[in-house]
This record gives structure tokens, C-alpha cells and sequence, in this order.
């Protein structure tokens, strides 16, 4: 005996694919139809020969199955000079319903027999119908027991070799078969009285004498399958315990013993009966969820039952989940029934998988059903709008606390139940139990940090037993921030419980945190610790897997950008660098140029703008970032004068004066460096300037408000060096005291040091270079020291020379009053209605002779240009009116007390009381204002203000001399606190001035009688 080698398996592999291919289009030759709800690849043909058949015989193991490929004698498998194998049916055949048989034969060599075949067994008979040397003839036939002398078709030697296509296929209607073999075909009537045959595929070769034959039987099966068969389910239902219908909207409580009810047929018209199972399906296609099968866990009292048309079969012992239920699938429709009991404690969709076998080829027709929806159980969506919630215990059943992105909760969860659909909501934790909420108890909270409770939410209704779909969660809840170190560049992340997610940095610019790098997490889980290198200036924190925050921590790694001056004269101050709480640096650096003005070429064409700055700076100093990979820079500058913000409308360049240019120019970061250039023009022709001293109680001297401007100074062009010469006036009155000032005497040297003390000189000419010349002390024209004891007044002078030759002189006053005196009248030479170095009239005292109260008179004037526009919008209320004799005068006390109070303040206007002066036209009205000392001496104040125009040559109509022509000061004709031309001459309107002597006499009168002063002066406010 011998063992053949088994065929190569590219052979094998070859003909399975061309099977395949056949097969195919077999099946779609079939054109099966699809009923309804039924799915198109619903339909399974068995292709696998040992699932139809199994070896029943085989010489020396020839025989040899692989899918589709059967192997059935060969030239290396002898025992007693044959090789044979026969295949028979695990099932019977139907002869009531059309059949095929395809293969592809191979039938080569030189046998006495050679051939295959497929025969047919009923209980008492058989017939094989056979191609090949059939008893040593080459023929096609149908051969009976041993009778050889059936129909039969000759065959020749071109019928034998490779792959030669063999169909035996059977017509119920006709009730005969049809073998057919490479393009021959013999008809044969059914013989059999049964409705089912069995089937084997058998294939011989022998030989006679002592050589054995060489060849080999082979059979690839490319189609098997009832050809007039539909298998479809029409509908699965499920019915109650009983079989009876259930109500719509019945629930089905968990435990419930119901009916499955499936109408099959065989969809096929005139289709043939094909015995077959209802089985459960085997394809995870088609699941059974939810349903238990067996009775003896059902519980006492319950019990399978099974029909099919009506007829209890549940004897026959098989169901649907063991060996299927039996029953023919013909064209008439066929109802079967089972039990099962419901198993489906998580609430979820309740399905059947079903499946009809056919017996013999076992082609499946699968069906899926959804025999109880799922009641979900459904949160709160907070990423849906509110309007779209829907109603709570209805639309949605609870409320948790939500986590965040990944998983976890930074705080307590809580969860909310709502009844409605459900009247119990249960928490497990593993199998138990540890919450319960119901209407009287709706909410439940975690409050303890946990890596992950592990819980399952489901709902019921505890009247009618149904159950919701489970929801699995895990609350994991981290309420401790994570922390964060840094060592230089390294910073340090460190978390025990969520873990790391990411580090973060705080952008100034957009005002934000943003992602510096985010950690990879697993399953929502960060590391414990994480490690991170800094590489841009600002504020960091640590975040962790719950979205819990650092503090904020300031990191510095960079430098803000550097400015290298492109001019080597230029030489800024060291810089200033500071860090802020973000973290970033920023320095300041100072520097300072000086420009002549050249009135004729004007200095940056006449103004200096941004682009002028611009320019400056771009060729003054080199900016570079230190940033790496990050060149990007931004530039911003400013230009401030006289602590105003300039930059909008420029620098005049003609005059002079120092600005400041900033240039502020910050990197990708937010660094940045800030230089600031003070830019001084100086005027050549310029003269020394001058400013209150530092110390406003200086040692010598009087104090002094630094709040009130200086005296502006007249310039003027000396005449013997052709340089400017500016004069600034200004005054000091003090009352004469018990212990004389300065030891009794103001000399040069005391004079040198109230100078020192109260002022401060400036060149103009950006060198710092004066020159200071004697200080004078002039009583009445001579250069002589002024005794403190007495009542007097000097002149205290000092010229300052700059490198120019420019000059300024300051002229200060001193004037000493008795302690007796009237309360003092004097200008105040900082207003510009004062002309610098004059001095009000002396006044007019009269003394009552009985208790040596003194009043005096101070009469002045001061003109006024109408102008367009008007003056203070047309109309001079009383409280401009009080600011301009605040401003043009100083009221000083002779008092040691120095108390002041007003006794009258009046205006007049023709002899008549006015509310204001209408500044809109010509007129003239006349201002008293009288104060009081402690000792009740008074002086009263009589200014004759008048408005005028301007004739056309420039004078003022009415004016007699020239404005401020040398007299006592009324201000520059073209200037003043009002805003307009002013002038004063002495002596002019003498009616005027007869109005005011005539309210001196009366005022005189009144000294006779103390005791009716306040009568007299309201008939003197009448006169006036």
C-alpha cells in the first residue's frame, strides 16, 4: 500500500478560486428573491463539502477534502490494484424541491476503471450516475446495483483530463434528473418512492495484471444548493407567555416568560419544500441579547413549549438554542412558536437572532429582530442648549455634575435624579448598592478625592418592573492643585493624583493663559510628575488631569532686546532693568542730545514728528532681540513736552526748549527696552532763564509757593553787545516786626543770600556756563543798605551772564510796612497784566482821630480791547471779575496775625450796580473791592476798568499815550489775563477820577462817627 503526496496547494488554491468565482455567478444566476425587511446578503450557501458530507470510505487515505476540493483516488493509493474514496451525505436530499450539483472532474490515466460519480441511496435502492471508463468503457451513465445496462453516452478520450464540468441536478416538477458531462447529458425519471435520498460522491480507478495504473480522480464543487428556494422570514413578533398578543405599551418586566413568534416561507413561486431548522443564528450579525432559552432555570412551573403550525412539537426535544426546531420550508407560509424568558437585567435592546438551516446543504437564511426597545437612561447634556434639554424626567432622567475632557472633576459630584418615566434611580459600585434616589431623595454627592469610583447608573419603574439601559461612569475627582518649581530654565511639575496635562504660560499680549505643552495622558491620567524647559520669559503654572491650576510662577530665561548705539558719541546712561510679575524684563536707558535752532533752515523742516523719531532712532541706535528663533520686533515712540504728550501734532523746532523722545520696542515675549533721548534746542540768542529755588522756606528770605508761576521776564536787546538782556521783576512786602529783620539791615550780602535761597539760574545754551555779577541793594537811587526797623522799600538786583553774552537781571522788591498800616496794596508781577517793575499808586490813608483807625484808598485802571471773539465768551461774570483782581494784585496784612477779610466787593456801571461787564462792546465800569485787618483798618480798592477798540493805526481809541508806555503797569497792549490789549496812563478821566475822590471824602466822614460806618458805606456804594 502506498501513501500519495497531497496535491500542491497553489494547485488547490487555483482551483478554489476559479470555485469561488463559479460559484458567484451561480448564485447570482439564482436571481433568489428578498422579502421585505429581509437583508440582501441575508442568505448564506454552504460551500465547505465537510459540512454536507464526511468520508465514509477511502483506500490507504487517499481520500482528501479541502473546502470545496475533494480528492478521490490517485496513482500512489492501492490496495488490491484500487484507490478509491466515498463521501456520504450527513443529511438527506429533497426530492421535492429542484436541486444542483456543480463540479469541475478531473479524470486522468489509464485505469480498466476511471471514473467519478455521484450516486443516490434510498432505504432499498441506488443509482450512481457516473462519467469516466465506467466497467471498462468510456461512457456517461446511470448505472443501478450492478446493472450497466442503463442510458449511457459515449465518451471519447477528449473527455477526459483536467477540469471537465459534471452537474447532476434535479426537476421536482418534471420529477427526473439531469446528468450532464462536458457537453453531454442523459435524462433520468425519479425511481425513488421517497421524498428524501441520501448522497455520495465517490470516484474509483483499478487496473488488472501487475503495473498499477497512473492518473488521478479529483472533484472541485462549485455550486450546491436547492435552486427553487427562498428561505424568508416574514415577521418576528414576540407574544406572551400564553401566545397571546401583547398590548402596545405593555411593559415587559426583567424574569417575564414570553412567546417568540416567526412566520418562514419559501419565497420562491412554485418553490419546492425543503426540510430544514429554525435555529438561533451563529452570526454576530444577527445577535440574541437579552433572552434565556433554557426551562430548568426558568424557575417552578414554567416550561418550554414549541409549535410549528399550530402543533405542540416541544416533545421532539431540540429548540431554537440547541439542535433547531424541524419543520419544511415550502411556498405555504409556516408559523412556529418557543418560549424564552427575558434575562435582561441592564435594561438593554432585547434582540433574536434566528437563522433556517436546510438539512442538506445546509444554506442558512438569517433574521435579526428587536423584540424590546431599550428604555435609555439619558443625562443632562451640558454641551446642549437648554432649550433643546427637553423636559427633566422625560427627555432626559438625571443631572451629573460634569467632568471635564478628561474624565475628572476638579470638586464634588453630585447627582440629581428626576422621576417621571422612572420612579427609582440606583447607584452601584461593583454588585452593590450605595445609593437609592426616589422622589423623597433625589440627590447624591461624592465629595472625597478618588483616582476612579468605579459606578453604574440605572433606573426603574418600581410598579410595572422596567428597567433602563445601564450607564457605566467613573468619578474621579482631584480638588488639590498640582505644584510647580523652576531651577533656571527647568521647571519642575509635580501632581500625586490626577497627574500632569500640561504646563501653561500666560500671554500678556492677548491677555490669557496659552498651551506651552500638554502631556500625553493615559486614560485620562497624567504622570506624577513631568519635567519642562522654559525657553521664553513670563509666567507659568502646572495643570492636571482635573484642571486644577498652580500658582503662577515667574520665570525669566531671556534678556529684553539690546540697543547698541550706531554713533560712537553716543553715550546713553546704564541701563535700569527691572522684572515684572509676568515675569518679563524691561530696562531703561536714558540719553540726551543738544540742536541749535536755525530759524532760517528750521531743525526737521520746521517740526518735529514720529517719523522724524523714527529716523532718529534708526540711525542713532542698532535694537536686537534676544529671543530664540524669534528676530521679531515692534517698535513704539512717543514725543512729551512740557509733561504734555505731544506726538500727534509734533515739536515746533524754531523755538527753543528740551523734548523727550521715547522709543519703547518690545520682543516676541513682551520684553522690553525703553531709551528715552532728551532733545534740548537752544537758541543762541537765548538769555539765562530762572526758576524758583529747591527749597520753597529757604534760610534767608520769605517763603514762597513753588505752585505759583515766576514773573514772565521782558527781554530786550542790549544795545551796547547786541546780545539779549531779559529782566524779571518781582516783589516781597513784609510788615516791619518788633525784632527788625536781617539784625536790622539789608545789606548786599543779606540780599546775595534771599537771592540764593529763592531763585535758580539756567543757560539756555546747554553748557551750563554763567556768570554771575554783584548783587545790588538801591534805596531810593542809591546803592546803599535798607534799614528793617522802618517802614521802606529796595531794589535788590542781579545780573547772570551766559557763554553767549546773554544776560538776565532780576529785579526784587522789598518793601517794608508798619504794623499799623492799611492792609498793602502792591501788583503782583507774575500776572500779565502787570508790567514788570511797576508799582500801584501810593495810596490815600486818612486815620480816625479818635480811635487811630486808618483807611486807605488805592486807585488804578487798566484798559481793555474789544476783540473777536469777545472776552470770557462776552460777558465777565463776578467770579471772573474776583479771579482778575486775585491775579493782578497781593493784599498783604500789616497785622501780626496777617488776617484779611472782604468788607465789599461792588461794580458800577454809570453810578449804577451791574451783575457783570459785557465784554462785546465799548464802556467803562469801575471795580471796589475793600478789606479789613484785625484791627479794622481797611483799604479799599477802586479800579477803573474800561473796554475800547482799536482804532486803525493800532492805538486804542480814547487813549491819550501810547499803553504801557513807561507807566505804571496795565499790561502788554497786545496781551493779558483777559486775553486782549490793556493799557493805563495816568491822569486820564479826570471824571472818573473826581468819583473816586468824592467816595474818599465820604469815607473821611465817616471817621467822625465809627458807629454809623456800615450806613455810610452802602451811600457810598449808591454814589458808586
Amino acid at each position: 500500500m502506498k501513501h500519495g503526496k497531497r496535491r500542491e496547494m497553489g494547485v488547490r488554491l487555483t482551483a478554489l478560486g476559479l470555485a469561488a468565482a463559479l460559484v458567484v455567478g451561480g448564485a447570482n444566476a439564482l436571481h433568489r428573491p428578498v422579502h421585505a425587511g429581509q437583508s440582501a446578503g441575508s442568505f448564506v450557501e454552504e460551500k465547505n463539502l465537510n459540512t454536507i458530507f464526511a468520508i465514509r470510505t477511502t483506500t490507504a487515505g487517499v481520500g482528501l477534502v479541502d473546502g470545496n476540493w475533494v480528492r478521490l483516488a490517485d496513482e500512489d493509493h492501492w490496495v488490491d490494484g484500487v484507490s478509491s474514496t466515498a463521501l456520504f451525505s450527513k443529511g438527506k436530499i429533497s426530492l421535492k424541491a429542484n436541486w444542483k450539483l456543480e463540479a469541475n472532474f478531473t479524470i486522468v490515466g489509464s485505469g480498466h476503471c476511471h471514473y467519478g460519480e455521484v450516486a443516490l441511496y434510498g432505504s432499498t435502492t441506488n443509482y450512481r450516475f457516473s462519467a469516466g471508463r465506467v466497467g471498462g468503457i468510456e461512457r456517461l451513465t446511470v448505472v443501478h446495483g450492478n446493472d450497466y445496462e442503463q442510458p449511457q453516452q459515449p465518451l471519447t478520450e477528449a473527455d477526459f483530463g483536467e477540469d471537465k464540468p459534471y452537474c447532476l441536478s434535479f426537476d421536482a416538477a418534471a420529477n427526473a434528473f439531469t446528468l450532464s458531462y462536458n457537453g453531454k447529458s442523459i435524462t433520468y425519471l425519479n425511481p425513488f418512492t421517497e421524498d428524501v435520498v441520501a448522497v455520495q460522491i465517490r470516484g474509483l480507478m483499478d487496473y488488472k495484471g501487475d503495473v498499477p495504473a497512473v492518473g488521478r480522480v479529483e472533484g472541485t464543487f462549485l455550486g450546491m444548493a436547492y435552486t427553487d428556494y427562498s428561505p424568508t422570514f416574514l415577521e418576528t413578533k414576540l407574544l406572551d407567555e400564553s401566545g397571546q398578543a401583547i398590548p402596545a405599551g405593555t411593559p415587559i418586566a426583567d424574569g417575564s416568560i414570553v412567546t417568540v413568534q416567526a412566520k418562514i416561507k419559501n419565497n420562491w413561486e412554485n418553490g419546492g419544500t425543503v426540510p430544514s431548522r429554525l435555529k438561533l443564528s451563529d452570526s454576530k450579525e444577527y445577535p440574541t441579547a437579552g433572552l434565556h432559552f433554557d426551562p430548568a432555570a426558568w424557575g417552578d412551573g414554567k416550561s418550554q413549549k414549541i409549535t410549528v403550525n399550530g402543533v405542540d412539537v416541544t416533545a421532539q426535544g431540540d429548540n431554537v438554542a440547541t439542535g433547531g426546531i424541524p419543520f419544511d420550508c415550502s411556498p405555504a407560509e409556516t408559523v412556529i412558536t418557543y418560549r424564552a424568558k427575558v434575562a435582561n437585567p441592564e435594561g438593554k435592546t432585547v434582540t433574536i437572532g434566528q437563522m433556517m438551516v436546510d438539512d442538506f446543504f445546509q444554506s442558512k437564511q438569517y433574521s435579526g429582530d428587536e423584540l424590546i426597545p431599550a428604555k435609555p437612561l439619558v443625562p443632562y447634556d451640558p454641551e446642549k442648549p437648554a432649550e433643546e434639554q427637553g423636559t427633566a424626567g422625560k427627555d432626559y432622567h438625571y443631572t451629573r455634575t460634569p467632568a471635564n475632557e478628561n474624565g475628572w472633576n476638579a470638586g464634588p459630584v453630585e447627582i440629581t435624579f428626576y422621576p417621571d418615566q422612572f420612579n427609582q434611580f440606583l447607584i452601584k459600585e461593583g454588585e452593590a448598592v450605595t445609593a437609592t434616589l426616589d422622589q423623597g431623595n433625589r440627590k447624591t454627592s461624592y465629595s472625597q478625592e478618588t483616582g476612579g469610583t468605579q459606578t453604574t447608573y440605572q433606573a426603574k419603574h418600581t410598579e410595572t418592573g422596567e428597567l433602563s439601559t445601564t450607564v457605566e461612569d467613573a468619578v474621579k475627582i482631584d480638588a488639590t492643585a498640582p505644584t510647580l518649581s523652576a531651577s533656571g530654565k527647568a521647571l519642575t511639575l509635580s501632581d500625586s493624583l490626577s497627574g500632569i496635562w500640561k504646563v501653561e504660560r500666560y500671554d500678556v499680549k492677548a491677555g490669557r493663559w496659552v498651551g506651552a505643552k500638554a502631556f500625553s495622558l493615559t486614560d485620562g491620567n497624567g504622570a506624577a510628575s513631568q519635567t519642562f524647559t522654559a525657553s521664553q520669559n513670563g509666567k507659568y503654572r502646572a495643570v492636571d488631569a482635573a484642571g486644577n491650576a498652580s500658582p503662577a510662577l515667574a520665570v525669566t530665561v531671556n534678556d529684553p532686546p539690546s540697543a547698541d548705539p550706531s554713533d560712537p558719541d553716543v553715550n546713553p546712561s546704564d541701563s535700569e532693568k527691572a522684572t515684572d510679575e509676568n515675569g518679563l524684563v524691561h530696562t531703561s536707558i536714558r540719553d540726551s542730545m543738544q540742536e541749535v535752532i536755525d530759524r532760517e533752515a528750521p531743525l526737521y523742516g520746521g517740526r518735529f514728528t514720529a517719523e522724524d523719531a523714527k529716523d532718529l532712532f534708526d540711525g542713532r541706535y542698532g535694537f536686537s532681540s534676544n529671543v530664540p528663533e524669534s528676530n521679531d520686533l515692534t517698535y513704539a515712540y512717543t514725543i512729551a513736552q512740557g509733561g504734555k504728550d505731544v506726538t500727534g501734532e509734533g515739536v515746533d523746532t524754531t523755538q527753543p526748549g528740551a523734548f523727550t523722545v521715547t522709543c519703547v520696542v518690545t520682543d516676541a515675549e513682551g520684553n522690553t527696552t525703553t531709551v528715552v533721548l532728551t532733545d534740548t534746542l537752544i537758541d543762541r540768542s537765548a538769555p539765562p532763564t530762572v526758576d524758583w529755588g529747591e527749597d520753597p522756606d529757604p534760610p534767608v528770605g520769605p517763603s514762597f509757593d513753588p505752585l505759583k508761576p515766576l514773573p514772565k521776564p521782558t527781554v530786550k536787546d542790549d544795545p551796547a553787545t547786541g546780545k539779549k538782556h531779559a529782566h524779571l521783576y518781582d516783589s516781597i512786602t513784609e510788615v516791619v516786626g518788633t525784632s527788625p529783620a536781617y539784625g536790622g539791615k539789608l545789606t548786599t550780602q543779606v540780599a546775595a543770600e534771599i537771592l540764593k535761597g529763592r531763585y535758580q539760574f539756567g543757560s539756555a545754551q546747554g553748557d551750563g556756563v554763567l556768570t554771575y555779577g554783584p548783587v545790588t541793594v538801591t534805596v531810593e537811587g542809591k546803592e546803599v543798605p535798607l534799614g528793617t526797623a522802618k517802614p521802606g522799600s529796595c531794589v535788590i538786583s542781579q545780573t547772570v551772564t551766559d557763554s553767549q553774552g546773554n544776560q538776565t537781571t532780576v529785579h526784587l522788591t522789598y518793601t517794608f510796612v508798619d504794623q499799623g498800616a492799611p492792609p498793602v496794596v502792591e501788583y503782583d508781577p507774575s500776572d500779565p497784566t502787570v508790567e514788570p517793575g511797576s508799582r500801584p499808586d501810593a495810596p490815600e490813608v486818612v486815620e480816625d482821630w479818635q480811635n487811630g483807625t486808618k483807611y486807605a484808598t488805592v486807585k488804578d485802571r487798566l484798559v481793555q480791547v474789544v476783540s473777536d471773539p469777545p472776552l470770557s465768551g462776552g460777558w465777565l461774570d463776578e467770579g471772573e471779575i474776583r479771579d482778575l483782581i486775585a491775579g493782578r494784585y497781593r493784599f498783604t496784612s500789616a497785622q501780626p496775625d496777617g488776617a484779611l477779610k472782604e468788607i465789599r466787593f461792588a461794580v458800577t456801571q454809570n453810578g449804577k450796580a451791574v451783575e457783570g461787564i459785557d465784554t462785546t462792546q465799548p464802556g467803562e465800569y469801575v471795580i471796589a473791592y475793600t478789606l479789613e485787618d484785625s484791627s479794622g483798618n481797611r483799604t479799599s480798592l477802586f479800579l477803573q476798568y474800561r473796554l475800547a477798540e482799536k482804532t486803525a493805526g493800532g492805538s486804542i481809541e480814547g487813549e491819550t499815550a501810547a499803553p504801557g508806555g513807561g507807566q505804571p503797569n496795565t499790561g502788554d497792549v497786545g496781551t493779558g489775563l483777559l486775553g486782549g490789549g490793556m493799557g493805563r496812563e495816568t491822569g486820564s478821566c479826570g471824571i472818573h477820577w473826581g468819583l473816586l475822590a468824592l467816595a474818599v471824602l465820604v469815607a473821611g466822614y465817616t471817621l467822625f462817627r465809627k458807629g454809623q460806618l456800615d450806613r455810610e458805606e452802602g451811600r457810598d456804594r449808591e454814589t458808586l
